[in-house]
């Protein structure tokens, strides 16, 4: 069972993690704030304090003033991650009679840390009576969630800890190059680099084995099963490797190409997603599948080699079986050089 010491340690550590990513940016004298960070604290102030804020840039973008106003509380906030005091004024100074009474009660949070004290005299502070203590930053945000009740307390922990992994994204700092730390690019398996042979070593063993070989057409053929496997995922490419290994005894259509039971394919896999993965597989015309028949025949997946119309599946099996290799070299890692 969560506590409520539990609950508020993990939203002072989750809001601690922000502040401190955006006290690096200020820094670096960094102080935009992504929209996405506004939305995120109106929901963490929505939450602690029981308010209605919304985002007053949607009504008139880029606001000078103030970016998040509940109008029926009278509450309205600056966000920003610029703690200075100049910040504070020039708030101030672009926030209008208008809106000056309809939100009496105006606070400026900095995302961060704010400074250890300011100095508020004259104008425009004293027609808005602000002091240093409407100065807010997470720390007094935190200070008043003690008291929230316990329903409370999930839903707030639920939000943070649901939206800091974004929104420090959104406050990462960039390389000199413009690379930010966390990139779609770190998400995306990379392109395999097919290694290709033109299949001498293939056409020395059967030479030796007195089988006759076309050199020419396997050399296409390694070059177009490569390419078609290129097109797949990684574990795709896996999957492919399996089915050609666990495959029936029994062939399938008129090139005598390898067959594998559905039933049989599905009791002995245990992967996630096969049938994403099969899906691709007939997509890049490496397999089809064949319906159960009516004679109590179970459906099966008939595996498509390129140049099954010379045997090329046959003799690519052969040769791989007789010397003895890893089919997750050639199938996998696409790399054809032992052929």
């Amino acid at each position: 069972m969560l506590t409520r010491g539990h609950l508020i340690g993990q939203i002072i550590d989750d809001l601690a993690g922000i502040a401190a990513q955006a006290r690096q940016r200020g820094r670096l004298h960094l102080f935009d704030i992504h929209t996405h960070v506004e939305d995120f604290a109106r929901e963490v102030l929505n939450r602690a304090l029981g308010l209605g804020l919304s985002n007053l840039n949607q009504e008139h973008s880029n606001n000078p003033g103030l970016d998040l106003g509940d109008a029926a509380a009278g509450w309205a906030f600056q966000v920003t991650a610029d703690k200075s005091g100049a910040k504070v004024r020039e708030t101030l100074d672009n926030i209008g009679d208008q809106q000056r009474a309809k939100y009496p009660n105006i606070r400026i949070l900095v995302i961060g840390e704010k400074q250890g004290s300011y100095t508020f005299t004259g104008e425009p502070y004293a027609t808005f009576g602000f002091t240093p203590e409407m100065v807010w930053d997470f720390n007094d945000v935190c200070g008043r969630i003690m008291s929230l009740p316990i329903d409370a307390l999930v839903d707030l922990a639920g939000y943070v800890s649901r939206e800091t992994r974004r929104v420090r994204i959104e406050l990462e700092i960039p390389d000199e190059d413009g690379k930010f730390p966390t990139s779609i690019d770190n998400l995306i398996e990379a392109l395999p680099r097919p290694q290709l042979s033109n299949a001498a070593k293939m056409e020395v063993y059967f030479d030796s084995e007195e089988t006759p070989f076309e050199r020419e057409e396997t050399a296409k053929s390694i070059a177009e099963l490569s390419a078609r496997l290129a097109a797949l995922p990684r574990l795709t490419r896996e999957v492919f490797k399996f089915l050609v290994e666990r495959r029936d005894e029994r062939s399938a259509g008129f090139h005598d190409e390898f067959r594998i039971s559905d039933p049989k394919l599905r009791r002995i896999y245990h992967g996630d997603d096969l049938d994403g993965d099969l899906a691709l597989l007939q997509e890049a015309r490496l397999l089809s599948a064949n319906e159960p028949d009516n004679y109590g025949e179970p459906g099966y997946w008939q595996i498509h080699f390129p140049g099954s119309g010379y045997n090329f599946h046959l003799i690519f099996i052969e040769y791989v079986t007789d010397l003895g290799l890893d089919l997750r070299k050639p199938l996998v890692t696409l790399d054809f050089s032992d052929f």
